[in-house]
């Protein structure tokens, strides 16, 4: 048996738009239900200033880190610097992968979008990200699809 056969598949949740009122009590009940399969967690807020981003992320990354799950900022690699996230996510029009390696350090996961696209997802692990995610399939309100 491969060491890949033996690596259970976990979970990487998103955050939804809304994140207040009781939201990091949720989170924190989500990921214990899970029983250790969320491995982590994306901050992804929108029109927001990095100070509000901020306020908001600071009880979800607690809940998080208590947790052992990673707390990953989506779009921003200014803002996953600030909060010392242990990665970012990047849109196609977010940054390199080589620039939120610089700001973040070796140690940090640094995922890219690749919407519908192998080609984009290929020069994103060529480019040293650590993942590349897919999507959005179907239509959603929470994101303009082009």
């Amino acid at each position: 048996m491969s060491e890949l056969d033996r690596v259970p598949c976990q979970l990487y949740l998103i955050s939804p738009l809304d994140l207040g009122g009781d939201f990091p009590d949720r989170l924190a009940r989500a990921i214990d239900a899970g029983e250790g399969l969320v491995s982590a967690f994306q901050f992804r807020v929108k029109g927001l200033d990095q100070h509000e981003c901020a306020r908001l992320a600071a009880p979800l990354q607690e809940v998080c880190s208590a947790r052992d799950v990673a707390f990953i900022v989506n779009d921003s690699i200014s803002l996953a610097k600030r909060l010392g996230a242990d990665g970012v996510h990047l849109g196609q029009q977010d940054g390199t992968v080589a620039e939120a390696r610089v700001a973040l350090g070796r140690e940090a996961q640094i995922g890219v979008t690749s919407h519908d696209s192998r080609h984009l997802a290929m020069e994103a692990g060529e480019a040293g990200s650590d993942y590349v995610a897919f999507g959005a399939f179907f239509p959603t309100t929470t994101k303009e699809v082009s």
